[in-house]
């Protein structure tokens, strides 16, 4: 990882916490007179699940009048959600413009899917170990065999890993961890803002073995340009996600861990996305 990323990071390392709701929207949060991307949703078909499904995307400022090619970075919804949740209640569309304006972040690409491999009854119940498994593995082979795929082949993004990004919150940020750390072929930038870390590391549930995995450390910080884990100080998940910090730390794997204060809350996860979008790609 680079030094000057390490420098960014140790500048926004003090605790901060996140105000009241009476204090004033956030700046990142403002909506201004900037160029504005587009946000679309799109079909495709999934030949891995048999049926036709959703995502949304997020092109840059210019995108429909340029032939440039961009990073990509797949941005991962919580349970409870699905693929529109990162615009209509994380307004990231509204975040990247304003740090595309302000020059903190080159113009990339966001591609955001829906995070299960079928849509669950409204209010039902927790799934249990053999449900939440087929969900996640029923995602991640649309992730890997449907969701890349069409995404590279319908829109102007790089192709290769150094391009190519995936972080998500919650469930999404477990998701992102272990697809990010099993795909060091596909990803060479990983970000979990609050991962529900039971959905990442528990194998009988779709999870997967860290210990195994965080055993070659040595190949993780060779191929991962960036490694990002996140928590409000009042988030009941955040002894789990210190833990698995203090887990890779034991493995000798480099990442950052920052700490706010907040719960588990959009008002911690646009934060987290203003805070590390800039330095994803950063050279």
């Amino acid at each position: 990882m680079r030094t000057s990323i390490a420098a960014m990071v140790m500048l926004s390392l003090s605790l901060c916490f996140i105000a009241s709701a009476q204090t004033p929207t956030p700046p990142y949060l403002q909506i201004r007179s900037v160029p504005h991307g587009t946000v679309k949703s799109v079909e495709y078909k999934s030949k891995s699940l048999g049926t036709d499904r959703k995502l949304v995307v997020y092109t840059p400022p210019g995108y429909e009048q340029s032939t440039t090619r961009y990073p990509i970075l797949y941005l991962l919804h919580g349970a409870g959600s699905d693929e529109t949740s990162w615009t209509a209640r994380g307004q990231a569309h509204v975040i990247l413009d304003n740090l595309i304006a302000d020059g903190k972040l080159k113009p990339l690409v966001v591609a955001m899917p829906f995070g299960f491999a079928a849509a669950r009854t409204p209010g039902a119940a927790r799934g249990d170990a053999a449900e939440n498994k087929m969900q996640r593995d029923g995602f991640t082979k649309d992730f890997l065999e449907d969701v890349i795929p069409f995404v590279e082949s319908s829109f102007r993004v790089y192709t290769d890993r150094d391009h190519r990004a995936i972080a998500g919150l919650s469930l999404g940020g477990a998701q992102s961890l272990a697809l990010g750390l099993t795909h060091l072929e596909l990803f060479s930038r990983v970000a979990a803002f609050s991962p529900a870390m039971g959905a990442a590391n528990n194998p009988t549930s779709g999870g997967v073995d860290f210990e195994t995995v965080l055993a070659d450390a040595q190949r993780i910080n060779t191929q991962l340009r960036f490694l990002w884990l996140s928590s409000g100080t009042e988030d009941t998940l955040f002894d789990s996600i210190r833990q698995f910090s203090q887990q890779l730390s034991q493995h000798k794997v480099e990442h950052f861990f920052r700490v706010t204060g907040g719960a588990h809350t959009y008002a911690v996860w646009q934060r987290n996305l203003n805070d590390v979008a800039p330095m994803l790609f950063a050279e």
